[in-house]
């Protein structure tokens, strides 16, 4: 089977799969395998005349455990799934953009989910039950015009925002980020220690050991990404040449390549494989992995792989 993300639905490399058998019999033990870098596992030594408690294990995270009988002589074909994306949370403030007061009984919801919520005789909201991942939030209210803000949350992350509703269809400013907490921390800029995200005090404390962008970008250990070098046939002189693969996110198995498109300064990069060889990583000033449903957000359909964002200084 293959052994995903309960939230994001991406697969999990190298994560602990244990097969316990049911029973009370004296010296049975678990089987332990790891899946690869697709997120497949594949047992061949279960006992086929006990039921056997599947489990996957990735870090100090567990999934939920699963009972499955494979008779002797066939196969069974189990998925997992593992909790290693917490929900987040969104609260805010909603104002009238020309007083500055705060609206009473605002309906704040958001695109693709349940979560919805009106705001208080403070004007404040709070929706506690939201996936990771960049979200359409409707504020509306009878007195005002309806608006639409893109915002992105992260695992385990409060974002606070600030909203201003006019009367009218006016030229108001987009919503305003005032905080964001991660773990206990807040900051105003984001969370630079993000396991997709590597920032320029990061880049220049690995820079002495490391030779090329592709180094950088294996030393951020994000779920489901994967980067290799694979050989490609030059379209123009038909000779096999070396490039970089890079997969943000594999939902099936294969030797093939699900490149990602890469992104400098906002601008897509054509023919991505080769240029993030030839890029020099002392003039990168932070990246950014993009999951497929972010990057089709930010670029569109063409970017249906993920992102992988640079930016230079």
């Amino acid at each position: 089977g293959i052994v995903t993300d309960s939230i994001t639905g991406v697969p999990m490399p190298r994560a602990i799969v244990t097969a316990e058998p049911i029973s009370r019999l004296p010296g049975l033990r678990p089987v332990e395998v790891r899946t690869d870098d697709t997120g497949y596992f594949r047992m061949c030594t279960l006992r086929g005349d006990l039921d056997t408690k599947l489990q996957a294990h990735f870090g100090t995270s567990s999934g939920r455990s699963i009972e499955v009988y494979v008779p002797a002589g066939t196969a069974v074909l189990q998925d997992l799934i593992l909790l290693m994306s917490s929900e987040g949370t969104l609260e805010g403030l909603v104002l009238d953009y020309l007083t500055g007061d705060p609206v009473t009984g605002a309906l704040v919801s958001v695109a693709g989910t349940s979560s919805s919520s009106l705001t208080d005789n403070m004007g404040r909201f709070l929706l506690d039950d939201l996936p990771p991942g960049r979200h359409l939030v409707t504020t509306d209210h009878i007195a005002f015009e309806e608006r639409t803000d893109s915002v992105t949350i992260f695992s385990q992350e409060t974002v606070d925002i600030e909203v201003s509703l006019a009367t009218e269809a006016l030229e108001v400013e987009g919503l305003v980020v005032t905080a964001r907490t991660r773990f206990g921390r807040t900051s105003l800029a984001g969370d630079a220690k993000r396991a997709d995200f590597i920032s320029r005090e990061e880049i220049e404390a690995m820079l002495p050991r490391v030779r090329a962008t592709e180094d950088l970008l294996r030393n951020m250990n994000v779920p489901g990404f994967r980067i290799r070098r694979v050989e490609e046939q030059d379209p123009i002189t038909g000779v096999r040449v070396p490039v970089l693969c890079i997969e943000v996110s594999r939902r099936g198995g294969g030797e093939g390549c699900v490149m990602a498109s890469v992104a400098l300064n906002d601008v897509l990069i054509p023919f991505p494989e080769q240029f993030l060889i030839d890029l020099d990583p002392n003039i990168i000033d932070r990246i950014e992995i993009l999951s497929p449903i972010d990057a089709a957000f930010q670029f569109g359909t063409a970017a249906g792989n993920g992102v992988v964002a640079i930016y230079t200084r």
